[in-house]
Order: structure tokens, then sequence, then C-alpha cells
């Protein structure tokens, strides 16, 4: 009796992962190797570092009249460096590996927890906070400089 439901329900899982298996794009299904790198265009990582200096940019011109605010801002621009620069040693930890590996097929897109996301929303919501951020900065300073 446990056996038989076990059986049927391993079944049932089977047939659940086929079916998911059917609906994903056809490039994913080709075989290619892990990515252990970040692998984002040169594109995102431009935007992504011009939105940050935008932002402490602006910050600076909003903020930079007194000596506690330019130590502030000096430290939280010495965080975001340790915080990308900690990033760049770890993707350089196993550069040499990764040169033996063969080159990864293009698939248009990432596999998330919640599915399927082409590189355009991918993208996005890569950039959405480092933009957002800018924008904030730049509103902040014109206020400032109106007041």
């Amino acid at each position: 009796m446990l056996m038989d439901f076990q059986m049927e329900g391993g079944q049932a899982i089977t047939a659940e992962i086929m079916t998911e298996m059917e609906n994903i794009p056809e490039g994913y299904n080709s075989p290619s190797h892990e990515i252990r790198t970040f692998e984002l265009p040169s594109s995102v990582w431009i935007t992504m570092f011009t939105s940050y200096a935008v932002f402490f940019g602006a910050l600076f011109i909003a903020t930079g009249h007194g000596t506690a605010a330019i130590f502030a801002l000096v430290v939280s621009m010495a965080y975001a460096v340790m915080y990308f620069g900690t990033a760049a040693v770890l993707n350089n930890v196993t550069a040499a590996e990764r040169k033996a590996l063969p080159p990864v097929d293009p698939i248009g897109g990432i596999e998330t927890q919640t599915g399927w996301m082409n590189n355009r929303a991918a993208n996005a919501q890569i950039l959405t906070v480092p933009i957002l951020l800018a924008l904030f900065a730049c509103a902040f300073a014109v206020i400032r400089a109106l007041v």
C-alpha cells in the first residue's frame, strides 16, 4: 500500500516535470556549463557605474558643503568600492578554470525562481535601483539648489 502511493507520487512528479520541460524556450534546452561569473554585457556595467557616479556626484553637489557631509559621502563611496571590488576579486578567483570551459551558448535570457526572463527584463531588474538612485540624487540636488 505504502509502496503503491510512493510509485504513484513519483509518476505524478515525473509527469509534472515533463510538462514544465515542454514549456521551456528552445534555446534553453541546449547543454551548457554552469555559469560562475556575472556575464553581463558591458552596457549594463557602464550604465550601473555611471548611475552610481551620478548618484554620488549629485549628492556631493547637494550636501558637500560641510565636513561631516563630505566624510559621510567618502565613507559611502568606500563602501561602494568595497562592494564592487569584493565581487571583482571573487569573480577572478576561478578565472583560470572558466577559460578551460567551452563558451556558454547564448540563450537569450535566464531561468529564475519565478520563471523564464528574457535579457531585457533581467537587465531592467538589475538597473532599476542604480538608475532610480541617480534620479533621486539629481532631484535632491535640484531641490537643494532652489531652496
